[in-house]
């Protein structure tokens, strides 16, 4: 039962130590194209197609290593742990 509650706060911390405050925190991030910025949305790194816009994550489309999420009519790739819900 110790084990168990040890890896759960490790867990918690690993996804609390992912979040960003601003863009500076997203160093470790890299977008895939040019027409992509690095961006701190909803306390996670990301990067936002900068003219694609969307209604559902379905409409984005392009290269993207994680998971496409359409967030506040924007092309989003990225969000890891922790962080606010988005719509996806």
């Amino acid at each position: 039962m110790k084990v168990a509650i040890v890896v759960f706060a490790v867990c918690i911390a690993l996804a609390y130590a992912e979040e960003c405050r601003d863009t500076g925190d997203c160093g470790h991030v890299t977008c895939p194209e040019q027409d992509y910025v690095l961006d701190c949305a909803h306390r996670q790194c990301t990067c936002t197609h900068t003219t694609a816009r969307c209604v559902a994550a379905r409409d984005c489309s392009g290269q993207c290593d994680r998971d496409w999420h359409c967030v506040d009519g924007q092309c989003r790739c990225g969000f890891g742990f922790g962080g606010g819900p988005v719509g996806k």
